[in-house]
């Protein structure tokens, strides 16, 4: 066992969030008609709703005037209004109307920075500054290509529900049938940076997914990868037969509460794309299931015996790496990035 593997954590939380970064909000879709959409960040109540150029905004879900939740509220022309005295708001959370005050004056609501890419919004965690950046693209599969997104509250640190998503021994047990576990292969794992993350292919695997499985001449490319700050991702090429990539994007609602959505893009050239979409839709939310009832149990037992305490292998190749990075960010004492070691490593599953 390396250094790095060593139990990560004893008596505490490994809970690390980086500030000054983007995360999700919701679907692009889930902005419509005049209701606002509610959601948090790290506790903080958040709103979402569209303005006057049909572009995002996000809000914290506080009135400026007497604290009401703008969610309460509805979308007027554009304008965000309060349900308790109507005060309406613009995208940038300035004060635009107060009813029966001509000059609604220099009241504002507090605005984060706000993004539309590839079907979500996007916010910049820290309200009232510029964003440094943009989100992360996710990856453009060609035309054709079919999307499944899957929306799952978790009640897990982010850290645990990326780790999850990334972590292949376990889908060996939980998902037994499904994912792996029928037939053990010998797969080897090789671990290596990226920018602004991680990476590990698995070699050796067969293709197979639920019911679309094929024996024998088309190798499995497999590819797991963390982009910081809140990104899982899991691809599949199969040559011509299925390119599948999972994007895994995480909101921490609170320490122990993570809404994952689940972005899954697949494409075929030898398999109807309906059909493949249909397994997906089928396959998925059971796969979901089952993730988000293990790791509430994990977080009733860390809780239990307040703190964490891990014993680590050569076989979990994301947990303390991806916990590192995220410490790291969340510290931004200006030093250098943590070091990840390539690593190679045989295993069945």
């Amino acid at each position: 066992m390396t250094v790095e593997d060593q139990n990560q954590a004893s008596g505490r939380f490994s809970d690390a969030v980086p500030r000054r970064a983007w995360y999700p909000a919701c679907r692009s879709r889930d902005l419509k008609g005049n209701r606002p959409v509610p959601t948090e960040f790290l506790g903080t109540p958040l709103v979402v709703f569209r303005d006057a150029k049909g572009a995002a905004a996000v809000l914290v879900d506080r009135c400026p005037h007497r604290n009401a939740p703008l969610s309460m509220g509805r979308v007027r022309n554009g304008e965000l209004e309060c349900r308790y005295h109507g005060w309406r708001f613009e995208g940038s959370g300035r004060c635009v109307a107060i009813p029966g005050i001509d000059a609604p004056g220099e009241r504002a609501a507090t605005a984060h920075a706000t993004m539309e890419r590839d079907g979500m919004v996007w916010f910049w965690s820290e309200a009232g500054e510029a964003a440094d950046g943009e989100p992360c693209r996710l990856p453009d599969l060609g035309p054709g290509a079919r999307e499944v997104v899957l929306t799952y509250d978790i009640a897990a640190t982010m850290h645990s529900a990326i780790e999850n998503t990334l972590d292949v021994p376990h889908t060996a047990f939980l998902h037994r049938g499904f994912l792996r576990g029928a037939a053990p292969n010998e797969l080897t794992a090789r671990r290596r940076p990226i920018p602004d993350g991680v990476e590990v292919q698995y070699l050796g695997e067969p293709f197979g997914i639920g019911f679309l499985r094929r024996k024998g001449g088309t190798p499995l490319e497999h590819y797991d990868r963390f982009l910081m700050p809140c990104i899982a991702q899991v691809e599949y090429r199969a040559g011509p037969w299925l390119h599948i990539v999972n994007s895994v994007l995480h909101l921490p609602l609170d320490r122990f509460r993570t809404r994952a959505f689940f972005v899954l893009r697949a494409t075929s050239q030898r398999l109807p794309t309906r059909l493949v979409q249909t397994v997906i839709r089928v396959q998925g939310p059971r796969v979901a299931r089952q993730d988000a009832h293990v790791l509430e149990q994990q977080t009733a037992t860390i809780r239990r015996f307040g703190g964490e305490r891990y014993s680590s292998t050569d076989l979990d190749l994301f947990g303390n790496t991806v916990y590192r990075l995220l410490r790291h960010a969340e510290v931004a004492d200006g030093s250098p990035p943590p070091t990840i070691e390539p690593r190679e490593v045989t295993f069945r599953a």
